[in-house]
């Protein structure tokens, strides 16, 4: 045949299969926004939550990758939006509500007030109670009246708005000129520093891309999140609950749970153990005077107290097993492995290390003292300097035991904490804003003397004067 009829042919077979890719690309297009707008059609929403969700417009890219989340852009290569439920939906609740393991005998802390109400009614003040708890009017920080309920990445194209319709707080992405709902159910976070959000897809945890930081009340990326996207689809793992609620029934699959199963918050049996016995005997033998079918942390020796507190305070360590496998009585070891970096965490002041920080201190090298000889479990005492410092004095009897000892209106015994225990923030806990990042300033439980501190301790008095 000719040459040029053969380059003919050629030419005329890669136009046809050309415009024969670009018409079934645009049918696959067409359906994926049939789909959309059809499945928004069908999607029932409440009063609450205000008007249908529109979908992303056709000019985004929108593609589902491996894992079920969905990534909407504006351009392949740049940044976006990751969720793990179809664009033009709303998270769903899971049907399923059967558990499938057998709770090995968690009751929730509201049992123990029968025989325990004093103890029961100061606990529900504690960092540890409110660690996690459902999203509602009293839980929920930060504000959210227009103005100052907004949040504007370094992008200009993404922000963030915070809602409040009816019973439902809600995160609304913007993104170009599509935006679209998520809720916020579930507080992970005492308020101590910051509240971070959760919600459910189906019977998936999620974290919610904006988190509220109490210093400065104000909205900012969530731990680790980068700026100028909007990730709703990281997964929080049984780990993470592990050291936030008391029980919860794992389904597997990396954050898969039976939603009426979470008892939130860090309560009486993370320290106990399961009540259930307990209570049942109690109940059945009111005159009964010996505790049965529970652990009083008091009567375990120095190490394994320490081990029931280092579950959450002594490092980022992984699971051996599943979660909540811990009994008190039992060794960390045993449960937990060692922290990804020793040396490191040794050197961190994380607020999940302080175990770690404080077996480097003379006084507790040099002592039998455990967590609860400077905290009482039972009672909110966030930001009581003198009475930290008074249980200093338990063993420091005399102020004069401090080397700047005596300086005139100095009170030295009413805060020993700022000087030998100072809040600075940490490189591990950073957080990305529009002005640069954020470093949460914590209690570092190294006790020591601090020369840094001290001298920013006495300037400061010299400066009232």
């Amino acid at each position: 045949m000719n040459p040029k009829r053969w380059l003919a042919l050629i030419l005329i077979v890669a136009v046809v299969a050309w415009v024969g890719y670009d018409s079934m690309q645009g049918n696959r297009d067409e359906e994926l926004m049939r789909d959309l707008t059809k499945a928004q059609q069908q999607r029932q929403v409440g009063e609450s939550v205000g008007p249908s969700l529109p979908e992303p417009p056709r000019g985004m890219v929108v593609n589902e990758i491996p894992g079920n989340i969905w990534f909407v852009g504006k351009y392949e290569d740049g940044g976006g939006i990751e969720i793990p439920f179809r664009p033009g939906l709303f998270p769903e609740k899971s049907a399923d509500v059967n558990p499938q393991h057998q709770n090995p005998g968690f009751v929730g802390p509201q049992e123990c007030q029968e025989c325990h109400r004093d103890k029961y009614d100061s606990f529900l003040d504690t960092a540890h109670f409110k660690t996690s708890r459902p999203v509602n009017e009293t839980t929920i920080d930060g504000n959210f009246e227009p103005g100052s309920n907004t949040f504007q990445t370094s992008d200009r194209n993404m922000s963030f708005e915070m809602l409040h319709r009816g019973d439902d707080f809600l995160q609304r992405v913007h993104f170009f000129d599509w935006s679209f709902d998520v809720p916020m159910e579930i507080i992970m976070g005492s308020s101590k520093m910051a509240q971070t959000y959760l919600y459910w897809h189906e019977d998936g945890l999620y974290q919610d891309n904006v988190t509220h930081i109490t210093d400065g009340n104000q909205w900012i990326n969530s731990p680790g999140y980068i700026d100028g996207d909007a990730a709703y689809a990281r997964p929080i793992p049984q780990r993470c609950l592990d050291c936030h609620m008391t029980y919860f029934d794992f389904r597997g699959k990396k954050n898969r749970y039976t939603p009426g199963s979470l008892i939130m918050g860090v309560t009486c049996e993370r320290c106990h153990g399961p009540a259930e016995q307990h209570v049942g005997f109690h109940r059945d033998n009111k005159d009964a005077l010996e505790a049965v079918g529970i652990t009083n942390p008091a009567d375990l020796e120095r190490q394994i107290q320490m081990d029931i507190c280092g579950q959450c305070h002594g490092g980022s360590r992984g699971l051996k097993g599943d979660a909540l496998s811990f009994r008190p009585g039992d060794r960390l070891d045993d449960h937990y492995l060692p922290p990804d970096d020793e040396l490191e965490v040794k050197n961190s002041v994380h607020t999940s290390n302080q175990i770690n920080r404080l077996s480097q201190s003379a006084c507790f090298l040099q002592s039998q003292m455990t967590c609860s000889d400077c905290h009482d479990p039972h009672h909110n005492e966030r930001g009581n300097g003198r009475l930290f410092s008074s249980r200093c004095m338990t063993c420091h009897e005399n102020e004069s035991d401090c080397g700047f000892f005596p300086q005139q209106g100095v009170d030295f015994a009413g805060n020993c904490v700022d000087c030998h225990m100072p809040r600075r923030p940490t490189e591990r806990l950073r957080l990305e804003s529009i002005e640069g990042d954020v470093f949460p300033p914590l209690r570092d439980h190294h006790i020591r003397v601090d020369e840094m501190a001290t001298q920013r301790f006495m300037s400061g008095l010299k400066s009232k004067d």
